[in-house]
């Protein structure tokens, strides 16, 4: 691909990516305003007298128009400004800085764990398609994708935790990165978050090495008696380096998403326990704010894969050329 489509696709990606936090960003927003109270109720009760009440709305500016405070609520966040609490009156950038911090410990040793065991076991389930580690691999993979996090959670805590007494049922840490020092208490989230995000990186690197295990170099590889990790080394692993870069790149919206349910189910102070501090408060700044990195992070993750998956470039001859190490040899 030249300089120039690359460029547009790009700008393109941009927009599609700005529209849809936007989007984020308004459904956030008004899903918090719908519920039942708000934060001058749950501050002072909801048996608390009226005018209190009223007096209070007005103190911290929940009286005013709900298109108002978004518009002033997105205009800063368009300056790198998450807002600040209605209730603490603290600014929510640090808070969520702090949260998030712990939700990407807590990612990046889900993604190693996609990368170090879902990715080689899709290679070599595909590398012999209808093998017994080809069929193992696949039913785990099926396996694991049907079932629910938090259900993966409770089985887990059950048997390593309550049965083994190996780790701790729970993960919750002090302040800062704190969890860095008890790294017992990752174990088990996870291996959790991993489960669903690995299997689908495994189902889609499987298929891609699969296909690439039919071309004509692979084969004569084999024929002329080449051993088998050398054909995977050097044949089957750089054809399909974009395909597994793209599931890699797809599969951080999953752990984003599984995030939510693990860090709730394991009690880990990530930004899914500020979500639910942020609702049960009924701040729709705090929500907000933790809402829109992960929206962004999952956004991002879109965005690379679309990237990833680019079509080739051509020479002027109109002869493809690779783009990434999976084009046809």
């Amino acid at each position: 691909m030249s300089i120039r489509p690359l460029g547009m696709a790009v700008l393109r990606a941009l927009g599609g990516g700005c529209v849809l936090l936007l989007g984020a960003s308004a459904v956030t927003f008004l899903a918090v305003e719908v519920l039942p109270g708000d934060p001058a109720t749950q501050a002072l009760g909801m048996n608390a007298d009226p005018e209190r009440v009223a007096a209070l709305r007005a103190e911290l500016g929940l009286d005013r128009p709900v298109p108002e405070r978004y518009l002033e609520w997105l205009a800063g966040l368009v300056r790198g400004d998450l807002g600040t609490s209605a209730i603490t009156g603290q600014a929510v950038g640090p808070i969520v800085a702090e949260h998030a911090a712990r939700s990407l410990v807590l990612g990046g040793c889900a993604l190693a764990l996609v990368l170090c065991v879902a990715i080689p076991a899709g290679v070599v389930a595909g590398s012999r398609p209808g093998s017994p580690p080809d069929r193992a691999a696949s039913l785990g993979a099926v396996v694991l994708l049907s079932v629910p996090e938090f259900v993966l959670a409770a089985v887990l805590v059950a048997v390593f935790a309550h049965g083994l007494g190996w780790l701790p049922p729970v993960s919750l840490v002090g302040g800062g990165l704190d969890v860095l020092r008890e790294p017992e208490k990752l174990v088990l989230p996870a291996v959790t978050l991993a489960a669903v995000a690995g299997a689908f990186v495994l189902r889609l690197t499987r298929a891609a090495t699969a296909e690439a295990a039919t071309s004509a170099h692979v084969e004569s590889a084999r024929i002329a008696g080449i051993p088998e990790i050398r054909v995977l080394c050097r044949h089957l692993v750089p054809s399909v380096r974009a395909p597994v870069a793209q599931a890699v790149a797809l599969a951080v919206p999953y752990l984003v998403g599984g995030a939510l349910l693990v860090e709730t189910a394991f009690g880990y102070p990530g930004l899914a326990a500020l979500v639910a501090e942020g609702l049960a408060r009924r701040d729709a700044v705090l929500v907000g704010g933790a809402a829109m990195v992960l929206a962004t992070t999952a956004v991002v993750g879109f965005f690379a894969a679309e990237l990833v998956a680019r079509p080739p470039r051509r020479r002027p001859g109109g002869v493809a050329v690779a783009s990434g190490a999976g084009a046809r040899r």
